[in-house]
């Protein structure tokens, strides 16, 4: 059963309601994740279940909108949403395709003089097809770190991201940009994912842990990455469902603790009011214990269940957050 929205107050007057659309004309971007909308970004993935069934993310300021190379844009103020959407067979490589993509994409930022990367999602099918070198995951870590290379991104100007894989043939890439950056948090229970040793693929993966984005009437935004069972470089608990949530949740806690210190805001210590997860799990038998398990343990923060590809073939759970403090 859906819950009334809760509304997070970003800086800027932005704010994210988990429940329905935004008033009139206030929508910055929206995420339809239980149900496709014409309107709204997709995740292109079953849902499977909880009390998040839409990502509203709204203004107080008017929104433009526009479309440019293929890229679809929305503004408000400094804040910038883009979004990329293209067929993307399974069976090709897709380093090329993204590549292509991400050029387009960042060549709208800086046009628009939105250059910082704050938050991105990545979307693509049949995400571990392939072996070694060639799979797919590993070919897409190509394709974006090619494209950031080009426009001249470093390791301190990435951002929080997510990388999904789900069954729907379409490269879909959502990013969110600003003027100025945000401030990026890094777990110490993990290696840095840009600095992944090359057993991981040519290219280690482009992202920040978390992002986090202040501004005025004192109000903070912490974005988290998408988290699995990985402690150091390593995937923990292979085939064990319950053991590698455990660990998420012992992931969750550690970067919530560094961002509380590294942010001064104790409130960003735990998920509460107004906390959104989005869960991907490989296999959708798995959804009722995984939502009992967050259920107890953060019982105030909203869920949303999607079936989805982790970017390792032995994770089977991740989680993505957006917290405030």
């Amino acid at each position: 059963m859906l819950h009334e929205p809760a509304r997070v107050n970003l800086p800027g007057g932005v704010r994210v309601e988990p429940v329905g659309g935004g008033r009139a004309g206030s929508t910055l971007f929206e995420f339809a994740l239980a149900e496709p909308r014409s309107h709204a970004a997709g995740c292109g993935l079953a849902w499977l279940g909880g009390d998040l069934a839409d990502e509203c993310w709204g203004v107080d300021a008017p929104v433009s909108a526009g479309r440019e190379d293929g890229v679809t844009w929305r503004r408000a103020g400094d804040l910038l949403f883009l979004a990329f959407e293209q067929p993307d067979d399974p069976a090709d490589d897709p380093a090329a395709a993204v590549e292509a993509a991400y050029d387009r994409l960042l060549a709208t930022a800086a046009a628009a003089g939105c250059r910082q990367l704050l938050r991105a999602w990545n979307y693509l099918p049949a995400i571990n097809a392939g072996a070694g070198d060639a799979e797919r995951y590993r070919r897409f870590c190509l394709g974006r770190a090619a494209a950031l290379e080009k426009a001249g991104y470093g390791e301190g100007e990435l951002c929080a991201g997510t990388a999904i894989g789900g069954d729907e043939p379409l490269l879909r890439v959502y990013l969110l940009c600003a003027p100025e950056p945000g401030i990026n948090i890094e777990n110490p229970r993990q290696v840095s994912a840009y600095r992944y040793p090359r057993q991981y693929g040519p290219r280690s993966p482009s992202f920040a842990r978390a992002t986090a984005i202040t501004g005025p009437g004192d109000a903070m935004l912490l974005m988290i990455s998408g988290t699995a069972s990985v402690v150091g470089h390593r995937t923990l608990h292979e085939d064990d469902v319950a053991a590698q949530l455990e660990e998420i949740i012992r992931n969750l806690e550690s970067l919530m603790a560094q961002s509380a210190r590294d942010l001064g805001r104790p409130g960003l210590a735990e998920f509460g009011e107004g906390s959104l997860l989005r869960v991907y799990v490989r296999n959708a038998d798995d959804w009722p214990l995984i939502e009992a398990r967050l259920r107890r343990r953060w019982p105030a923060a909203r869920l949303a269940g999607l079936r989805g590809d982790v970017c390792r073939s032995d994770l089977l759970v991740e989680i993505e957050a957006v917290s405030r403090s």
